[in-house]
């Protein structure tokens, strides 16, 4: 087996004013700015990853779109056992099946991603590595589980890494309408989990349960289309950057 190849680093560090540090301070009168460090380790191709990240988000939203006609169904599979005489607890709903079966697909979502975004952080501290990144490596994985920084960590780790090829701020934005779709759905989902009967039918509550499931089958189908573009966007960058190292 042969090594993979080093890649040099990409020459947006070029583009850094002259007599401007690394860390934005100004060197001084008469002396170039200091130049950073030289990366370590190689870039890779983020390939298969790519490809798994798009498929396990796609996989997970199909699982979503049919809960609305699930919910509908769930309300009235409830209504009957209540009228049975029975509890919540002792009726399994093809709607709460979908749910437990999606538990798996998100985890290895969150697993799949988390190792694509590492990729994409590794390579960019190779290829870019002037380029500014608000949160350290490691927050790839803890951002999406760590409380209150959740709400903003993943974004800011993917926003940085779309905006390195261009240097331009506003790619933030195409990340921001998927988080916000994302975040919503999140919402829209615990909502919706309140008027899931545990130990007692609430047959008021549940009539809203199908509008719920719609809400957050819409939210997430929504921001499912906005990641896959995202991650696209994200995955083209990087070929025209290691395709640009390998012409040198």
């Amino acid at each position: 087996m042969t090594d993979s190849p080093t890649y040099p680093r990409y020459p947006s560090q070029d583009d850094v004013p002259e007599g401007v540090a690394q860390s934005g301070a100004t060197a001084a009168p008469g002396q170039s700015a200091p130049h950073p460090a030289a990366p370590t380790g190689y870039a890779q191709p983020l390939g298969l990853l790519t490809a798994l990240t798009v498929g396990v988000a796609a996989l997970y939203t199909a699982l979503l779109l049919p809960r609305f006609w699930l919910a509908q169904d769930a309300v009235e599979r409830w209504e009957r056992q209540e009228a049975d005489g029975g509890l919540a607890w002792d009726l399994w709903t093809p709607y709460e099946l979908v749910d437990a079966a999606s538990f798996p697909v998100l985890l290895g979502a969150y697993v799949i991603t988390c190792l694509w975004l590492w990729r994409v952080r590794s390579n960019l501290e190779v290829l870019s590595p002037t380029s500014p990144h608000a949160r350290r490596r490691g927050w790839v994985w803890g951002g999406w589980l760590v409380p209150i920084v959740s709400l903003w960590f993943p974004y800011q780790v993917v926003r940085d890494a779309l905006r390195v090829r261009s240097h331009r701020p506003s790619s933030g934005a195409r990340v921001g309408w998927w988080w916000g779709a994302f975040l919503l759905g999140c919402l829209a989902t615990g909502v919706e989990s309140v008027f899931v009967p545990v130990d007692e039918i609430d047959t008021a509550s549940i009539q809203h349960l199908p509008a719920f499931a719609a809400a957050t089958t819409v939210l997430f189908v929504v921001a499912c289309a906005l990641w896959i573009r995202v991650v696209r966007a994200i995955a083209a960058d990087q070929a025209e950057l290691l395709a640009g190292t390998e012409a040198r």
